[in-house]
């Protein structure tokens, strides 16, 4: 009975803080551990502390249509090429060079592609497995 009563007052010490702990957005298993060894110090000093503010993510999250764009550029595996302005072909390349290139606007949407699948130059918009990576005109 004499070891008893001080466990409890260390498994209470250190449920109460593990709670307050958790109310405050700080570690509940930390405190919990706290409240065992230290008992109504860790109590009092989880009591005056101030809640952890959450965080909330700085990045952008990520639009699915921008995955998809991924997905998009892993699954072709053609080798692709463009006419530029002067009807000189460039490539061979990636879908994914020839998307960086449009990106930096090397290539419009008017530019006319091609690769090993297709039977004549397309224009870039007049491909439907392209028209989810490519912008809408603007006029």
């Amino acid at each position: 009975m004499n070891s008893i009563l001080p466990m409890i007052c260390w498994l209470l010490c250190g449920a109460m803080c593990s709670r307050i702990a958790r109310k405050k957005n700080r570690n509940a298993h930390t405190w919990f551990l706290l409240g065992m060894f230290f008992g109504l110090i860790a109590l009092t000093i989880i009591y005056f502390l101030k809640p952890l503010k959450i965080l909330k993510s700085t990045q952008k999250s990520t639009p699915l249509s921008v995955l998809d764009h991924f997905s998009i550029l892993k699954e072709d595996n053609n080798y692709w090429y463009y006419l530029d302005k002067e009807n000189k072909n460039i490539g061979p390349m990636s879908l994914n060079a020839l998307y960086k290139n449009y990106l930096k606007e090397a290539i419009s949407n008017t530019t006319y592609v091609w690769n090993d699948t297709m039977d004549s130059w397309k224009k870039l918009q007049d491909i439907s497995s392209l028209t989810k990576l490519i912008k809408k005109p603007t006029n």
